[in-house]
């Protein structure tokens, strides 16, 4: 029997990164998040490890889907076809997810279900001015709750961008480049909804609850 692979996705403030990380652990889920692998990557001494830092640190682009896609393709590959998957950030838009369809059959995995977290933009926005990161592993944590990373004993600041004009923008890109593919994988059926406004122990129960 395939195990089973999950993709989680949902706007910014909407919790999927900790809902990933609950998943993984509730479950012994392998988890991939595309931030965490690139900024691995682009620390590497490496011809690609260079190439990513240059274009994601300097440039402040994103890196091009087709490597993306080739990275996270590598990872699926190397995992046992019995452990369970969650990829977290990936694929984020239309041409993503074409080329993730192309090479997932690859993979030998099975069939995939699609977690998407709902919520509003005022919410989301009254939660990203907010919230605080790890300037070491990303790690995301809520302005005062927490004095360091619990993870990896960063310290915790507070990204550039997490400003109410910034955070409109990443939500209309959002709205722009991701839903169009939620709407692509709604119509293959591939789609389970739930509401990102409750607390994160019943946002991840109702999860559960829906994945049986």
């Amino acid at each position: 029997m395939n195990a089973l692979n999950l993709i989680i996705l949902g706007p910014q403030g909407s919790g999927k990164t900790t809902q990933a990380e609950l998943l993984a652990k509730k479950l012994g889920f392998a988890l991939f998040g595309a931030g965490d692998l690139l900024r691995e990557i682009a620390q590497e001494d490496t011809e690609l490890g260079r190439a990513v830092h240059h274009t994601i640190n300097l440039e402040g682009r994103l890196v091009q889907p087709e490597l993306i896609s080739q990275i996270i393709k590598e990872k699926v590959e190397a995992l046992p076809k019995d452990r369970g998957l969650i990829l977290d950030g990936y694929p984020r838009t239309l041409t993503q997810y074409e080329l993730f369809k192309k090479f997932w059959p690859e993979t030998g995995r099975g069939d995939y279900r699609v977690v998407f977290i709902e919520l509003s933009d005022e919410e989301a926005l009254k939660r990203l001015i907010r919230r605080v990161t790890c300037e070491k592993c990303g790690a995301i944590y809520i302005e005062g709750t927490m004095e360091k990373c619990r993870k990896c004993g960063g310290r915790l600041v507070r990204r550039p961008d997490d400003t109410p004009e910034a955070i409109q923008r990443r939500l209309q890109s959002f709205y722009s480049e991701t839903m169009p593919m939620i709407r692509a994988m709604d119509a293959e059926g591939k789609v389970l909804r739930t509401d990102g406004a409750a607390s994160i122990d019943e946002v991840n129960r109702n999860i559960l609850a829906k994945l049986n």
